[in-house]
């Protein structure tokens, strides 16, 4: 039956059938699939069953639902193994009686021959007869353990990229084993798949794929097969790729080792041997080298890869920590100073740099606020960050705020890729009356809280910026009163979620103000931030924070 799956951060996964016609997914508890996710909207995205067919539909959500990926558009319909993203949400669709091949095997058949030869972990150690003449019965056993340990001394030890650690593999491999072909698979994709790295060949005819069954049984079992005469078979020596090939034996071990932080042995391919030798197959003798050959090869492989991968990491680390030094350069620095106002504002963003953005400046008789938000988090969003300030920049000293922010909304549109939006609220407070005139572009609205405990909001204003090329925005007008205070957020503030999954929402953020009224603003704001980790302690903040506080101060008693 076709179904959901989804795994959970502890590594243990859940299961849901799709029974019916269609199966809806969001944020809100009505839905068949409930998430608790605050990028998910209550009711993100529908799968839909038409004949045998499922189908995916987005229901207008805020944040996109993809697919492998790329984002849907109207309805997808989906295939086995299709990865569905949702919010911060990763689920499989899997249908079982549609799961594809690795591909069209050009050795053995979908099921594993019934002459093949399996032998699980501990057995592939023990001691086998030659199943052939040997001078010397020693020989052959001085010549495997000087073989392993030339393949410990040269992969271990020494450093190489990938593609030369598959090649010394394969050359191991075959000095070792009478093979004339072999290939090195690894897992990949995702679901993973074995990928042919490298092959090998003394008669000149290459390994193309090797059969589903066989790479699965050994990657799933963590076995070794062999097939010691492909002739006996009269299903196998009948099929055109083994008449073409005169391929008689063939051996598959898998690429196993023992992670050292984990009691679990891991999987990350196999090896293929095979030969058309009549005179020496593949033959019990050589399972058990070959398998070692393989284990020490698997832990050469995930060490360079582990190494890469640290090499990677460090490098990015070191972008990211450069890009969060130029991000906090566009942020200010020290807030201006308004004779009968007090002004705090900071951004914490959920990653190392993020896509919230505010701003402050003052001049003879006004005071220019900002704050914004850009879709989606981390770098990418720290890039149109930065065209956001400098659209704003060049535009928010016109005396009209509303059409300041038509330009800034061209600007951006120009400038950010389709799938992409920024809600932005902009304000010019006139000292000298405190008259506080606004444009809102799809932001949360504005809260000013009075100092008799009461609460407006300022909404008034358009859509949010690089939706439409040309857009019109509505401007708002009010005043701020001694006691008045004005606070700028992001909706990082306010979809903070606690572990019984209730949001800290609005309510909550005005209650906090609200009671802490007669503070300054760098207490107010502090307090903010102290209520949402009472709210939510030890939960990680899903999305960047951002706060812009402005105290009228109450006039002097004289």
């Amino acid at each position: 039956m076709p179904r959901i799956e989804m795994e959970k951060g502890d590594g243990r996964s859940w299961s849901v059938p799709l029974r019916g016609d269609h199966v809806t997914i969001g944020r809100s508890q009505d839905n068949d699939i409930c998430l608790p996710d605050q990028w998910l909207s209550r009711h993100h995205a529908e799968i839909r069953r038409r004949a045998n067919d499922h189908y995916l539909i987005d229901l207008g959500s805020r944040n996109g639902s993809f697919i492998n990926e790329s984002r849907a558009r109207n309805e997808e319909k989906l295939k086995h193994g299709d990865l569905i993203r949702l919010g911060e949400n990763r689920l499989r669709f899997l249908d079982d009686e549609r799961e594809p091949a690795f591909g069209k095997p050009t050795l053995p058949t979908e099921a594993v021959p019934p002459r093949t030869k399996v032998f699980t972990m501990s057995e592939m150690f023990a001691t086998h007869e030659p199943s052939f003449v040997e001078n010397d019965a020693s020989a052959l056993q001085n010549r495997s353990l000087g073989l392993i340990a030339e393949t410990a001394s040269i992969l271990l030890v020494e450093h190489r990229p990938l593609p030369d650690i598959y090649e010394r593999i394969l050359s191991l491999l075959m000095r070792a084993v009478p093979a004339e072909r072999a290939a090195i698979l690894r897992l990949e994709g995702d679901p993973p798949e074995p990928t042919i790295k490298a092959s090998r060949s003394r008669c000149g005819e290459s390994i193309a794929r090797i059969s589903r069954s066989i790479a699965r049984k050994v990657v799933r079992e963590r076995v070794v097969l062999l097939l010691p005469d492909i002739m006996e078979d009269a299903d196998l020596s009948s099929r055109e790729s083994i008449l073409t090939t005169g391929i008689r034996s063939a051996l598959c071990a898998p690429l196993w080792f023992r992670a050292p932080s984990s009691d679990q042995d891991a999987v990350i391919g196999l090896v293929y041997l095979d030969t058309r030798r009549h005179d020496r197959p593949l033959c019990d003798a050589d399972v058990p080298i070959a398998s070692a050959l393989a284990n020490i090869a698997a832990a050469k492989i995930e060490n360079v890869r582990l190494l890469d991968e640290s090499i990677e990491k460090r490098r990015l680390e070191e972008d990211i920590r450069v890009a969060a030094e130029v991000q906090r350069s566009l942020l200010p620095r020290d807030l201006p100073r308004v004779a009968g106002h007090d002004l705090a504002g900071s951004t914490r963003p959920c990653h190392a740099v993020g896509g919230d953005y505010y701003d402050l400046l003052a001049d003879d008789h006004r005071l220019l606020l900002s704050l914004g938000d850009v879709s989606g988090k981390g770098t990418s969003a720290a890039l149109l960050m930065s065209v956001l300030r400098a659209s704003a920049r060049a535009h928010w000293r016109d005396d009209a705020p509303a059409a300041a922010m038509a330009r800034i909304n061209r600007t951006v549109f120009e400038n950010t890729p389709a799938n992409r939006y920024v809600t932005f609220f902009l304000a010019a407070l006139d000292i000298r009356d405190d008259r506080l005139r606004f444009v809102n572009a799809g932001h949360n609205p504005g809260l000013l809280i009075r100092a008799g405990g009461g609460v407006e909001r300022l909404r008034d204003g358009g859509v949010a910026l690089g939706v439409f090329e040309e857009a019109h925005y509505e401007e708002g007008e009010t005043r701020l009163l001694p006691g008045d205070t004005l606070l700028l957020y992001s909706d990082g503030v306010t979809e903070t979620w606690n572990e019984r999954e209730e949001e800290f929402g609005e309510a909550g953020l005005i209650g906090v103000v609200t009671r802490c009224r007669r503070l300054g603003a760098s207490a107010i704001e502090s307090e903010i931030y102290q209520e949402l980790e009472r709210f939510a302690p030890g939960t990680r903040a899903m999305d960047d924070r951002t706060l812009l506080v402005v105290k009228r101060l109450p006039c002097p008693v004289a």
